[in-house]
């Protein structure tokens, strides 16, 4: 039986050892450095989507022995298990909202900081976001040479060309922040953010209707 309100970390736990059996440990580990960049996956998630997918009967385990260490637990998917998995990737996908940014939380607020302070906070942004896009480089290019890599590859240049995105879009916001201040919407406003809100929900609302 395939239950379709799982979680989407329950499916992308099950998708990752369809890949290969592993410990939990090595589960994780490979989850940071694949699903991690778009999908983070903490340890602790890990071994709860383990204990959730076994119960539904989608994983199962086998004890491995190891030299001078107690034996390890080696997960792997079950026929049930392979099978809600290729009947959840034959659904549509939902993109999901918008990521939970803490940068773009403090930057909302931007109009209550200095300039100082709004200036540490973009470069601490643009250096996170180089960072990232340096890794997904690297990544990229070693999974160019691995011939059955090429979904990894494809989904880090999502990532790689999102954080080239962001950065672009610091430029702009450095380049507009340098020039004169231009005047509030109002007083009850300062921010426009019940402008941006009745936007919001007017796009949410054509989109829902079919309306473009």
């Amino acid at each position: 039986m395939v239950a379709f309100d799982l979680p989407e970390t329950t499916y992308a736990v099950l998708g990752l050892l369809d890949k290969r059996p592993a410990s939990g440990y090595d589960l994780a580990a490979f989850a940071d450095r694949s699903l991690g960049y778009f999908w983070p996956i903490s340890r602790t998630l890990v071994y709860r989507e383990l204990a959730r997918l076994e119960s539904l009967g989608w994983v199962g385990s086998e004890p491995v022995p190891q030299d001078r260490l107690p034996d390890k637990r080696v997960w792997s998917t079950t026929e049930d298990g392979r099978g809600a998995l290729a009947s959840w990737l034959a659904q549509p996908a939902v993109a999901g909202g918008a990521d939970r940014n803490g940068f773009l939380v403090k930057f909302f607020f931007g109009a209550r900081m200095s300039q100082e302070a709004m200036r540490t906070l973009l470069d601490d942004y643009r250096e996170s976001l180089e960072a990232t896009r340096a890794d997904l480089a690297a990544l990229i290019e070693h999974l160019a040479r691995i011939p059955d890599a090429r979904m990894g590859r494809l989904s880090a240049r999502h990532g790689l060309l999102t954080a080239e995105a962001r950065l672009g879009w610091i430029d702009e916001v450095t380049a507009e922040l340098a020039a004169p201040s231009h005047p509030r919407t109002s007083d009850t406003d300062p921010d426009g953010a019940f402008a941006a809100d009745r936007h919001a929900v007017s796009v949410r609302t054509r989109q829902r209707f079919g309306h473009r």
